[in-house]
């Protein structure tokens, strides 16, 4: 029963140690691999596994080590900040990959790639055809970012109409048949103006709703349970 306990403490405390890591990190780090990234979760991985399989070791030894690798994370990633020289060797740089329609092979070897994996990351960015493409960068999460040519760009909605609604950002007001009431906030409305507007709009009763978006131009979009 104590070795169950002893799973359980060093769980909570090695997960409460790698969200406090994430938040130092920073919301770019979810979005943006870097190599560097990659050998602190590696790290992180290892202490939790580490200290939960050791037996005889106690968790706060574990909350040290993530204490300690956080503080390191946190120096390397604020002096990358300030000495771009560092932060090129750690974190790598941006690279042109295409230039003016021609790819640049000492780049594709440099990043150990062919052209069938430059083909797929093109794809992804919604790019069918190497003969679209002026100019491509690899950032330093392995992502490409694209220039089409002029002539193959898709034409935005200012040259092809002179009639029509500016975008605007669409909220969830209820989410599997909960209210989200951060969401009615964030709006400017209230649980009374929903239940009205739900029921003039769709004729139904708030409690019937499964989803509710909404949006300043469109209005509502509801599917019932």
């Amino acid at each position: 029963m104590e070795d169950i306990m002893s799973y359980f403490i060093k769980l909570t405390a090695g997960l409460i140690g790698v969200m406090i890591i994430l938040r130092l990190l920073g919301p770019k780090e979810l979005a943006q691999i870097t190599p560097l990234d990659f050998v602190y979760a590696l790290i992180l991985g290892s202490i939790v596994e580490e200290s939960l399989y050791e037996t005889d070791t106690p968790f706060y030894h574990m909350l040290m080590m993530l204490g300690y690798w956080a503080l390191l994370i946190y120096v390397i990633e604020r002096f990358a900040m300030k000495n771009e020289r560092f932060r090129r060797l750690t974190k790598g740089s941006a690279q042109m990959l295409i230039n003016d329609g021609k790819i640049d092979k000492k780049v594709l070897d440099r990043n150990n790639m062919d052209v069938d994996e430059v083909r797929e990351l093109l794809r992804m960015k919604g790019v069918f055809s190497l003969r679209e493409v002026k100019h491509a960068i690899m950032e330093t999460s392995g992502l490409l970012s694209i220039i089409r040519y002029a002539d193959e760009e898709p034409p935005n909605r200012s040259q092809v109409m002179t009639d029509y609604r500016e975008n605007s950002i669409s909220y969830l007001f209820i989410d599997g048949g909960e209210i989200e009431y951060t969401a009615l906030k964030a709006a400017g409305f209230d649980e009374d103006w929903l239940k009205r507007n739900i029921e003039e709009d769709a004729g139904a009763s708030i409690k019937d709703i499964f989803i509710a978006e909404w949006n300043e131009t469109e209005g509502f979009y509801i599917q019932t349970k």
